[in-house]
């Protein structure tokens, strides 16, 4: 018989915390092939996990999540979909409002200086 287990995160460690502008974001998105990205609370959130050895492998095994980067931008109201440039290019977005670990992130995002900086916008 399977046993399931569900196995929680104990520690996130991020590398980078960058605050973008919506249009900077969705230029990221588009020349990357972002289609979705995570929203929770007020946040609109992508993170990256380009890290691969098998240090990184190791912790996560022991419950430690790395990113390499967090980006977000700041969104109040949810929306299913957002468009960018106009029309040509949308992004979904995912609601992660329901999953405590993700409200606690942005509220951790919400107490860091990125959070009160202002991002740089496009030329």
């Amino acid at each position: 018989m399977t046993e399931f287990k569900l196995e929680p995160i104990k520690q996130v460690i991020i590398h980078d915390l960058v605050h973008e502008s919506f249009d900077n974001f969705l230029q990221q998105c588009v020349t990357l092939g972002i289609t979705s990205v995570k929203w929770v609370d007020g946040v609109m959130i992508y993170l990256s996990t380009s890290f691969s050895n098998e240090e990184v492998y190791r912790k996560s095994m022991k419950g430690i999540k790395y990113y390499e980067k967090l980006i977000f931008v700041k969104l109040p109201k949810y929306s299913e979909k957002v468009k960018w440039n106009g029309g040509n290019f949308e992004i979904a977005l995912l609601n992660y409002n329901n999953f405590p670990r993700f409200r606690e992130l942005a509220k951790w995002i919400k107490s860091q200086p990125a959070w009160k900086s202002e991002p740089d916008e496009m030329k």
